[in-house]
């Protein structure tokens, strides 16, 4: 009897042993993957606008670069861009920074690209802190807008949530990592999201966001849907003076800032002069 107590156990702890090795290799595995995205030679051989680098700052132990457009601009704005996966500081702003008459910026993680030092979340939360920092340092007296895409809108949501900003624009966002991780593997629900070890909280962030929040998908947004969308946008429903979820026909994930409707949209929201 005792013998079979003991094989029981045996069981039961080798099948919570498998469970954890799973659950850690999983959250391993997509931090690896979603990090990948901004490291190694990520640059379009073609884009639309050509970026100026930015050097945001500089030490002997780490360094932090980014890119920027339209940095002579007299809009009273300044865009602060997060991108997707894929969408480096580079290409961001070659992509879409002369789409907007006002100055564009966007950076590249400690331990990506040129960007010295160890990628991971804290460190993304400072590479937000210190691209706001250089941005309002060399625009003293402009507005920052906060625009995030996708993956990127973990970042940009935290900026908002941790700095004045004008408004805050999320394309295609995200509650935390499980609404991405779960698309993949989908093994990340309720109280198992714990096992997400760098887990980027936005309905965290929503808690803390004073400016003015924008919300955007589309119904034909299969990565993160329109449904979810509204879901978040309700998160700041509670927090900020005003949460607006504006839900597009026919666009794809990627193509939200490629889309005449959507530009229109958001043109409206960031003042010319």
């Amino acid at each position: 009897m005792e013998k079979k107590k003991v094989s029981v156990a045996y069981v039961v702890l080798k099948i919570i042993m498998i469970v954890l090795i799973v659950f850690f290799s999983s959250d391993g595995l997509m931090q690896f993957i979603s990090y990948s995205f901004y490291k190694g030679n990520r640059k379009f051989k073609e884009v639309k606008y050509e970026p100026t680098e930015l050097e945001l700052k500089s030490s002997a132990k780490e360094a932090l670069y980014g890119y920027g457009y339209n940095l002579d601009a007299k809009s009273p704005g300044v865009i602060l861009f997060f991108g997707g996966s894929m969408y480096v500081a580079y290409n961001s702003v070659g992509m879409y920074g002369g789409l907007f008459e006002c100055p564009f910026l966007s950076v590249d993680y400690y331990g990506s690209q040129k960007s010295r030092g160890k990628m991971n979340l804290q460190t993304m939360q400072k590479s937000a802190r210190d691209l706001y920092d250089y941005a309002k340092s060399r625009y003293p007296d402009r507005d920052i807008y906060v625009f995030g895409h996708s993956y990127g809108c973990g970042m940009a949501a935290y900026l908002a949530s941790v700095r004045e900003c004008k408004q805050l624009v999320l394309a295609s966002g995200y509650r935390d990592l499980s609404d991405l991780y779960n698309k993949i593997i989908p093994i990340f629900w309720g109280p198992l999201k714990v096992f997400i070890k760098n887990n980027i909280r936005v309905d965290q962030y929503a808690k803390e966001t004073a400016c003015p929040v924008t919300v955007i998908g589309s119904d034909a947004d299969k990565t993160l849907s329109a449904s979810l969308q509204q879901k978040l946008a309700a998160l700041y429903s509670t927090s900020a003076p005003s949460a607006e979820c504006k839900i597009f026909h026919g666009i794809s994930h990627e193509e939200y800032f490629a889309a005449d409707q959507v530009l229109k949209f958001i043109k409206g929201i960031v003042p010319k002069d």
